[in-house]
Formats: structure tokens, C-alpha cells, sequence
């Protein structure tokens, strides 16, 4: 008797291998949504909607930005969260939502390690230290001291609980022992708009959101976390260079789905963004405000992230920062 048992499992086997490739033919077959945890006009608002526009015209489809902020990146994570594992929901996060938050909520409403699939790496994010002009204080070493001085009476904005000006300038004090009260914001021009008009006294940002406000003297930028200091803020010294090292290269920004998308999905998707973020007016959009293009594989990406959750854990367990 001819056994149908034995024929079925290794036909299921090819058809699945042959769904695979057909699968990512045919994707996108309608539009694809790209959360941003940010309001228009945020850093990572600034980074998705050039990289939306290149991979509706490389794609075909429309790649719709939805902002959603506050709360730490909890509401986009939430919503990516409950989406189909299908690559038509994306989100553009930092290392904040995909590795700090683990560390820093204790009821998260989602697991970075298990819901979250990389896709694709964006820029590395160069960060600054900018001051309201008011502020009696032109150096970090000069900061420290006035903050030592007066504890307790300065305070520093971020874009929400959780977002890595807020875990950075946790970090700040405590390396430093300055006394600087935190102001939670729900956007980063919210944060932004409070320092200039000396609400707030310090806001830590990525370049792209406070460049211009540094060169036209609405803020004054103390420090940078590159490397080098940057070339459109040559006035601004390094953290490095005030005798506080390990800022550098600390905040990234990249893009994720849901877990258990397709791997042939997930790679085509991979190649777009890496198309998108290497055509010429891309380049010139990130040398304007001295972020780096960050080319990656999906594989490599995931890689990442996983080596962050084991540098950083310990880091912030250590710092003692709990938004719970």
C-alpha cells in the first residue's frame, strides 16, 4: 500500500521553501506602516520620513509614518507588539526601546528580546549636552560644580522617561555626583522648546534636533559624545576631552518588526533601507547634522542589540534607574 504519510512531510518541507522566495516577490502587496515613537519634528521623526519616502518610490507602496510618543516608547512598542507577523508593520527605534527599557521598566508590556525582530540599522546618533544661555555654567566641570552648589535646584528635559537623554544624563549624575532634577517631556521638541526658554536648564539631544539652536545662540551646546568633536559644532569639546569618557557612539537608531516575520521579508526590507539611506541626498541629510550612515545585516543587527543587553543591563541596574 502506497504510504501518503511518507510523501506529505518532505512536500510540505518544498512548499514551504518555495513559499519563502514567492512571499518576498510579492511583498508589498498594499501599504506598509512605519511607527515612530515621536512627535512630528522628533529626532527619529526627522530619520523616518526621508527613509519612508525612498522605500514608497523603491517599493511601490506606500510607507505610511504613524507618530506615536510618550511613555517611554511603550504605546509604539505595544502597538508593534499586537501587529501581524507579516512585515507590514515597522518601527523606527532607539537602543532605548529595543534594549534599555527591559532594564528599566519592571511591567514592560512587551519583551525586547522576544517581540522585537531587527530589520535594518539607520545611524549612529551623535548626542549633545545644550544649556539654556541663562544658565551660569559653560563647561561640564563648571555644570558639576553649580549643580553641587545648589543641589537639587537645576533640572534637564528629555523626551520621556526611559529615552536615552533621560538614561544618559542618569548616567551623567551618577558618574558625576551632580544633584539635576529630571522633567519628562512627551517629545523632544516639547524638552526642547522648555530649554530654550530656560524652563528647563539642560536637555541632552541628538545634533540634527538642536544644531541650528546652538549656532544661532538660543541654547549653548557643553559637550558632544562623539569621538571627534563635530565638524557643524567645532566649538562644542567632547565629553572625552572633560575627563568623562564611554559616552561615545552610545545611542543608535535602527529599524524592527514584529517577531516572526518571513526571513525573506525581513532581508528585502533590509536591502531597501540600506538603499534608501545611501542615495546621495540621504548622505547630505546625515553629514548636515554629523550623524553616520549604519550599514548592517539583519543577522548582524540582532547581534548587536543582543551585545548591548550585555553591556548596558549591568550599567543601569547599577544606576539604580527604575521608571516603574
Amino acid at each position: 500500500m502506497f504510504n501518503t504519510r511518507r510523501l506529505a512531510a518532505p512536500l510540505l518541507g518544498l512548499a514551504m521553501l518555495a513559499a519563502a522566495p514567492a512571499q518576498a516577490q510579492t511583498y508589498p502587496a498594499r501599504p506598509i506602516h512605519l511607527i515612530v515613537n515621536g512627535a512630528p519634528g522628533s529626532l527619529p521623526d526627522l530619520f523616518a520620513r526621508p527613509i519612508a519616502e525612498k522605500m514608497r518610490q523603491s517599493l511601490g507602496q506606500a510607507v505610511v509614518v504613524e507618530n506615536k510618543p510618550g511613555a517611554g516608547g511603550l504605546v509604539a512598542m505595544t502597538q508593534l507588539k499586537n501587529a501581524p507577523a507579516d512585515g507590514y508593520t515597522l518601527a523606527i527605534v532607539t537602543n532605548a526601546h529595543a534594549v534599555w527599557n527591559q532594564y528599566l521598566f519592571k511591567n514592560l508590556p512587551y519583551d525586547p528580546s522576544k517581540d522585537l525582530q531587527a530589520v535594518s540599522p539607520v545611524a549612529t546618533i551623535p548626542m549633545v549636552m545644550a544649556a539654556s544661555p541663562a544658565l551660569q555654567a559653560n563647561s561640564l566641570k563648571a555644570l558639576v560644580a553649580l549643580a553641587k552648589e545648589k543641589p537639587g535646584t537645576l533640572n534637564y528635559a528629555s523626551s520621556s522617561n526611559g529615552s536615552p537623554p533621560h538614561v544618559l544624563f542618569e548616567m551623567f549624575k551618577l558618574q558625576t555626583g551632580a544633584d539635576i532634577v529630571h522633567v519628562p517631556f512627551k517629545s523632544g521638541p516639547d524638552a526642547l522648546n522648555s530649554t530654550i526658554a530656560d524652563r528647563t536648564q539642560l536637555y541632552l539631544a541628538g545634533s540634527a534636533l538642536i544644531e541650528a539652536q546652538i549656532k544661532d545662540g538660543r541654547l549653548k551646546g557643553l559637550a558632544v559624545n562623539t569621538r571627534e568633536r563635530l565638524a557643524n559644532l567645532p566649538n562644542v569639546p567632547t565629553f572625552a576631552e572633560q575627563n568623562l569618557p564611554g559616552y561615545e557612539d552610545s545611542v543608535w537608531l535602527g529599524i524592527v518588526t514584529r517577531t516572526g516575520t518571513p526571513a525573506a521579508v525581513v532581508n528585502k526590507l533590509n536591502a531597501e533601507i540600506a538603499k534608501a539611506v545611501q542615495a546621495e541626498d540621504m548622505k547630505k541629510l546625515y553629514a548636515s547634522h554629523g550623524s553616520e550612515v549604519y550599514l548592517s545585516s539583519a543577522e548582524r543587527f540582532a547581534a548587536r542589540i543582543q551585545a548591548d543587553h550585555e553591556l548596558w543591563g549591568p550599567v543601569i541596574r547599577k544606576a539604580n534607574i527604575s521608571l516603574d
